[in-house]
């Protein structure tokens, strides 16, 4: 490698460090916030002056105050795993690794999880963080449905599989989302659970 590709390199993982602080900066502010003085009394200007951070940077990050209770790729690394699952594999067996590869894991395994999970549940009766959460269960389940169709090979539009998929998915994340996988089982046991339903019984 050359030296100006490797300089090149080098700052490009250095602005990768650099994002990954802000945002820690940005979130550790946030759920600090909350934890103060709950979630409607604090808003982004407050996050700002904490976080010592303009209101651009903030929502370079976060797109709304309730984005920071859901993790960043929140229910996106299952969907990775499934759509770069070996090609050879059916869209249930391609769904399986996906569970296996990620260990079935909505939110990413952080020091900072447990926490937001508490006050996200703690402040879902909040309409906009009711309504934030349904938004993201729609966008997880039209996209589970966009990658079973590029795994089919078919049109949406004209088969139902990929829709049927979506749904199934948006189902299993939407009750971890709002009652909680402690209570009724991961996606690993939903999937389980969906097998036994639809298996045909003698």
């Amino acid at each position: 490698m050359r030296a100006q590709e490797t300089d090149t390199v080098a700052e490009l993982g250095m602005r990768d460090r650099k994002k990954a602080r802000t945002r820690e900066t940005i979130r550790t502010a946030a759920l600090d916030l909350f934890e103060e003085q709950g979630f409607e009394r604090t808003t982004v200007d407050q996050i700002c002056r904490r976080a010592d951070v303009a209101h651009r940077t903030f929502f370079r990050y976060y797109a709304t105050k309730e984005a920071l209770l859901f993790g960043l790729d929140f229910g996106r690394t299952v969907l990775d795993a499934l759509a770069a699952a070996p090609a050879g594999l059916s869209l249930w067996e391609a769904f399986e690794h996906a569970l296996a590869a990620t260990d079935g894991r909505m939110e990413e395994a952080a020091e900072h999880t447990t926490r937001r999970r508490t006050l996200r549940r703690e402040f879902l009766e909040i309409k906009s963080v009711h309504d934030y959460a349904l938004i993201l269960v729609d966008t997880l389940g039209r996209r589970a449905a966009e990658v079973a169709a590029e795994r089919l090979g078919v049109d949406p539009h004209t088969d139902l599989r990929p829709l049927a998929f979506g749904a199934m998915l948006a189902g299993m994340i939407r009750r971890h989302v709002l009652i909680g996988s402690e209570h009724g089982g991961g996606l690993s046991d939903w999937a389980d659970a969906y097998q036994d339903v639809l298996r045909p019984t003698r």
